[in-house]
């Protein structure tokens, strides 16, 4: 669908994450998707999609829950919508899976392949920036924000037909919809370590703590991310980080989906802000802030 068409409605697969630690993300999405007519349908009794786990447990677990959500989706006759980078890499990869294979295919009750985006996709190339900046009532001129994509947003599957996998633009894009300024950041689609954080915590601590402190040398009031992982590493670590570093960071993190709702003039509750470990208290007062 391209931008400025009538916005069609999504499957919505939210995933472990949104329901749990990322709560803030989905809430703030609803209310967001609401504001801009987007027709979202939860999916009903949807399950873990294993992300990287199931295949370490075996090759049939790990092909079977993602193809259930695809199966689903191909009943809906609608387009499946991730807003987490790993539940969509685990559905996308299905999806060109029984795209290229047809024997594969043939194996399953699909009459076809549903298409499979993610929220990124979904905002800034479906609907597009221009209709989003029909339902920005505050602008958030004069705020520097830093996007950080992370290394699943963008890659392996870039956002659109246009965007670039090492360069996106997308949440910049959106960043400029509602008059803020995004800062460019040369680490913007570099690792987090969230992946490996129960595995290797001392690596991914490492990996946040760069990203925290190269983002800080910008100079930006916040730091915007599209990811759960990312959100959990840079925003609830961020103290750990600081004694790692041995410096005060104080970088509130954002959902893109919590900025957008800023410039909305979404209730702050609806939105998660509170949820935040890393106080926006700052930034808020610098765009006066007043939920209605």
């Amino acid at each position: 669908m391209a931008a400025g068409e009538d916005i069609m409605g999504y499957l919505y697969y939210p995933g472990c994450a949104l329901k749990r630690t990322a709560i803030d993300y989905d809430e703030s999405f609803q209310a967001v998707a609401h504001l801009l007519g987007i027709e979202i349908k939860e999916l009903k009794d949807w399950i873990c999609c294993g992300a990287t786990v199931a295949k370490s447990v075996s090759k049939e677990l790990a092909e079977s829950l993602p193809l259930r959500a695809l199966t689903s989706a191909d009943q809906e006759q609608m387009d499946l919508l991730t807003l987490c980078p790993s539940c969509h890499l685990n559905h996308r990869q299905m999806a060109k899976r029984l795209q290229e294979e047809v024997a594969f295919m043939d194996r399953t009750s699909l009459k076809g392949v549903p298409k499979v985006k993610q929220l990124l996709e979904v905002l800034a190339v479906d609907l597009g920036a221009e209709k989003i900046k029909e339902r920005i009532v505050r602008s958030l001129d004069g705020i520097r924000i830093v996007p950080y994509y992370g290394c699943l947003v963008a890659r392996p599957f870039p956002l659109g037909d246009t965007d670039s996998m090492e360069h996106p633009r997308s949440m910049e894009s959106l960043i400029e919809a509602t008059g803020a300024q995004p800062v460019f950041f040369p680490y913007r689609t570099d690792c987090c370590g969230g992946g490996i954080f129960l595995s290797k915590e001392r690596v991914a601590i490492k990996l946040s703590a760069t990203i925290l402190k190269e983002a800080k040398k910008c100079s930006p009031d916040c730091l915007v991310v599209a990811c759960p992982l990312c959100h959990f590493m840079l925003d609830a670590k961020q103290r750990v980080i600081e004694r790692e570093l041995g410096e005060k960071i104080g970088l509130p993190v954002l959902y893109i989906t919590q900025l957008l709702g800023v410039a909305m003039g979404i209730d702050h509750k609806k939105l998660g802000l509170h949820r935040l470990i890393t106080s926006p208290r700052n930034v808020m007062q610098k765009i006066n802030f007043r939920s209605r």
